[in-house]
């Protein structure tokens, strides 16, 4: 009986490892590709996973002795454990921020309007692509208005625009 618990133990712990890999949703809970999951799940699904599918397995489908097979699963899931602490520091440890760039007096597409009171979104060209802002602005900008950016709000993603009128002439502009 002991052996078909650890394999339901492992067999959660599989399962539990491919959604997170794949990305899942379950009523308010959801995991998506991509998130920041490093922690205590992503160490702890490999270490089910070994130890309740050997330790299970073992115990089920063979004739080995209870503590070997629980010495087994406990050293399998150990290894996966450190398997996945390894790639989880690499990958945290190289990932690399994205170079910052001034955008201060950059020309801006406004993708979202701004009206009063009211963020909008605007759409600036960096060396890296594309990119979307938060923008600001005393004046309403509708959809595609043109506009340039004057200043960067202290400790925060927001900045404030200006319109760009035909035939106004913004030195600071791209």
């Amino acid at each position: 009986m002991l052996g078909i618990v650890l394999l339901a133990i492992g067999l959660v712990g599989l399962v539990l490892t491919l959604l997170s890999l794949i990305g899942f949703e379950f009523a308010q809970f959801d995991v998506h590709v991509g998130d920041s999951g490093a922690g205590l799940l992503s160490v702890a699904t490999p270490f089910l996973t070994g130890f309740g599918l050997l330790a299970g397995g073992l115990m089920t489908f063979s004739d080995t002795s209870t503590l070997v097979a629980l010495a087994a699963g406990i050293g399998t899931g150990v290894a996966l454990s450190v398997v996945a602490i390894v790639i989880l520091g690499y990958l945290v440890g190289s990932e690399e921020e994205l170079p910052s760039f001034d955008l201060i007096g950059s020309t801006v597409r406004i993708v979202e309007p701004v009206s009063d009171g009211r963020l909008g979104t605007a759409e600036v060209a960096t060396p890296l692509g594309s990119r979307q802002i938060t923008v600001r602005s005393d004046d309403p900008l509708p959809h595609n208005a043109q506009a340039v950016v004057l200043e960067k709000a202290d400790g925060r993603e927001i900045f404030t625009v200006s319109p760009i009128t035909f035939g106004d002439v913004h030195p600071e502009g791209n």
